[in-house]
Parts: C-alpha cells; sequence; structure tokens
C-alpha cells in the first residue's frame, strides 16, 4: 500500500511540474502574465472601455522579457498599438504598429491597424501602401468581407489624398472670390 501511495504522490507532482511548465510557471511566469493581460487590456478595448482605464504597462513589461520570439513581440506590440489608439494617441500607436509588421512574418490585422493610424494621421501614401499589400495577401483574399472593406478603406484614402493634393495646389490668389 505504502508503495501504491508513493506512485500516486510522485504522478502528482509530477503532472504539477507538467502543468507548470505548460502554463508558464518559474521564470517564464512572468512573461506570459505580463503578455496575457496586455492582451486583456485589448479586449477592454474592445468591450468600449474608456480610454483612461487602458493601460499599456503590461504590454512594456512583457517586452522586456527576453527571450521573445519575433512573432510574440509583434503580437504584444500589436496590442499596445491598439490600447494607445484607443488612448487618442495615434503617434505612438502608428510606432508600435511599424514595429510589430517588420517583426511579423505574414501581411495581416497588424499591416490593416497600420493603415488605419497611418489614414487617422494624414499619412496617405503609407496607407495606400498597407492596403495595397492587404489586397494580394491571404489575409484579405480568405475573406470577401475582409477585401471588401479593404478596398472600400483603400478607395476612400486615395480620394483623401486626392483631395489633400488639390488643397496645397490651391493659392488663395487663384481662387474665384465672387
Amino acid at each position: 500500500m505504502c508503495r501504491i501511495h508513493k506512485a500516486i504522490v510522485f504522478l502528482a507532482a509530477l503532472l504539477m511540474i507538467n502543468a507548470g511548465v505548460a502554463y508558464g510557471a518559474g521564470l517564464d511566469f512572468g512573461l506570459n502574465r505580463n503578455a496575457e493581460l496586455c492582451f486583456e487590456q485589448t479586449v477592454h478595448v474592445a468591450n468600449g472601455a474608456a480610454p483612461e482605464t487602458l493601460s499599456t504597462i503590461y504590454c512594456a513589461r512583457a517586452l522586456k522579457v527576453t527571450p521573445l520570439g519575433r512573432q510574440d513581440r509583434s503580437a504584444i506590440l500589436y496590442n499596445r498599438g491598439i490600447i494607445q489608439k484607443a488612448q487618442g494617441d495615434f503617434v505612438a500607436a502608428r510606432a508600435s504598429f511599424e514595429k510589430a509588421v517588420r517583426l511579423s512574418n505574414t501581411v495581416d490585422r497588424r499591416n490593416l491597424a497600420l493603415a488605419e493610424v497611418a489614414r487617422e494621421l494624414g499619412d496617405y501614401l503609407t496607407a495606400l501602401e498597407q492596403y495595397d499589400l492587404l489586397t494580394r495577401s491571404a489575409f484579405a483574399v480568405d475573406s470577401a468581407n475582409v477585401l471588401v472593406a479593404v478596398v472600400e478603406r483603400r478607395e476612400e484614402t486615395l480620394h483623401s489624398l486626392e483631395r489633400t493634393l488639390h488643397a496645397s495646389t490651391v493659392t488663395p490668389d487663384s481662387t474665384d472670390t465672387r
């Protein structure tokens, strides 16, 4: 009976160790928990949280932990950008999205986020570049709704660029003042 009891205790301990490794216990726990909390902040954004209740501190902490793979770092930067955009800090959001795009191996929602924030900042050329990448990507092609939305946003951005260029070529002396 004693041997069976010891075997059960040993198996339970082994299961606990394996579960701990799988869920990020030990040295990796801080990384996983901060990345998880960073993601939770983006969920709050999606649920309409007030900007003053949001924080990028968990994202910053997760980014400081090493080692961190390119895709993980890209995902955390993307989440940080979502939070920054919700807070109205489009310049910081753009920087986060640009880094996320550079680190990513695919053209996806990171590019869409960069296009949207670049458009908000009036950088229509960057927005058009990202929309063009998206229209040729599997991300947009796999979903007709995404492709239609990207094409529509691209057209709107192109019109905004044309209006901006037209407004900059019209001078006060050349307008009709009737």
